[in-house]
């Protein structure tokens, strides 16, 4: 269970967040909504630890990853939860395929499955051809699609996703949708994502709403 009470956050004396409460039930789906600026954003980096809250909790299993240091943060993040932002944070130096392995190798995986699923990511996301490739010889779509099979690939309790289609086309906004949902029901797998599109929250079995840092519905 992610759980994120009484969450405030403010950058050079503007709020971003205010107040903002959440629960989020082991298996669910839920997809956060809300225009830019909203602070959806700010509450995803909030909630997967990569930012420290002014004031309040983010509880993982009733375990409080906002008093983690950052060497703390990142062990943590290895072994229970995959990301994917919207800059896709791809390392330049590394193929599609070493991007896509590297969190696997540092959560210890089982390399032998890992890969075996892995290469059914690949093939339904049609990056098969491409992991040799370095991010600079992809496109926007291509770099969004390897980010999200590095997130899902060793099969994290939980994924949140920032904007994970918003490089994409429609065919492969629905497919990837497609995945998350079935990753969520057949794995169980938490899947958290915020999102501007009716359409993408739609696949979510929960809808919260965001409007100017706080939750509305």
């Amino acid at each position: 269970m992610i759980e994120l009470e009484n969450i405030v956050k403010s950058y050079n004396g503007e709020a971003v967040l205010h107040g903002v409460n959440l629960k989020i039930e082991d298996g669910e789906f839920v997809s956060v909504m809300g225009a830019s600026g909203s602070g959806k954003s700010t509450l995803l980096n909030v909630a997967g630890g990569f930012i420290k809250p002014d004031s309040g909790i983010v509880l993982w299993d009733k375990e409080n990853i906002s008093s983690f240091s950052p060497s703390r943060a990142a062990r943590f993040r290895c072994t229970r939860m995959g990301f994917v932002f919207q800059n896709f944070r791809l390392i330049s130096t590394l193929t599609a395929e070493e991007n896509i392995l590297l969190p696997c190798l540092l959560s210890g995986r089982d390399m032998l499955k890992t890969k075996a699923y892995i290469g059914e990511l690949c093939e339904r996301l049609s990056l098969c051809g491409m992991l040799s490739k370095y991010p600079e010889n992809l496109s926007g779509g291509q770099q969004q699609r390897v980010a999200i099979v590095r997130a899902l690939a060793y099969s994290p309790s939980a994924v949140i996703l920032d904007e994970p289609t918003g490089a994409l086309d429609s065919a492969m906004q629905q497919r990837v949708m497609e995945l998350f949902r079935d990753v969520n029901a057949q794995r169980g797998t938490t899947v958290v994502q915020v999102t501007h599109s009716a359409a993408m929250a739609a696949y979510g079995g929960r809808i919260v709403h965001i409007k100017d840092g706080a939750i509305c519905g």
